[in-house]
């Protein structure tokens, strides 16, 4: 994938909260699911999906499919942020079970091999993410049970963003207080 489509999708993964909003709120919810799946298939088929992601995705799709279905694509969308909460949960979470973690897979092919104590920093950042993930997940089942799409929005395509790049620079400035102690 080129770096022009990987920013491209990444764009519209952000702005996505906006456009489930605005398609709910002036069209059909159907319109907002479809480009879920079309969003989901494409990460499902990407190069560099592995076997266990591309299985989450493809289930994402058949859920997201069978919501349309029953007439539940209204609900599918206000769940959706819950459901990728809690795949990536699982991700993160599985990964401090087996080992390497995903924060030491990122970490190693931004700066090789790990000693020991990078191993270890890396999973207790593995673990504060599952934190936030389990915190940020059921922050967003309470706005899809709630129900009302404008706070569904401001919390999930915003608040919620803003939260996870607070802890991504929070973790960016206590790695290099830890990189430049050793």
């Amino acid at each position: 994938m080129t770096t022009a489509v990987k920013t491209g999708l990444q764009l519209t993964l952000l702005l996505y909260p906006f456009y489930v909003w605005w398609a709910v709120s002036h069209w059909h919810p159907v319109t907002a699911v479809i480009p879920a799946v079309v969003l989901v298939l494409v990460k499902a088929f990407g190069r560099n999906t592995d076997r266990h992601s591309r299985g989450f995705f493809l289930l994402s799709a058949m859920v997201l499919l069978l919501a349309v279905v029953l007439g539940k694509a209204e609900t599918a969308m206000l769940y959706y942020p819950v459901w990728m909460n809690a795949g990536m949960l699982l991700l993160f979470g599985w990964s401090l079970c087996f080992p390497p973690t995903v924060v030491e897979r990122i970490a190693t092919l931004m700066d090789g091999p790990l000693d020991a104590k990078g191993i270890a920093y890396t999973r207790k950042v593995t673990a504060v993410w599952c934190g936030f993930f389990c915190a940020n997940g059921a922050i967003a089942a309470f706005t899809a049970w709630w129900g009302d799409w404008n706070l569904w929005l401001w919390y999930n395509g915003a608040v919620a963003y803003v939260l996870m790049g607070l802890l991504m620079l929070l973790e960016w400035l206590v790695r290099r207080r830890v990189k430049a102690a050793q």
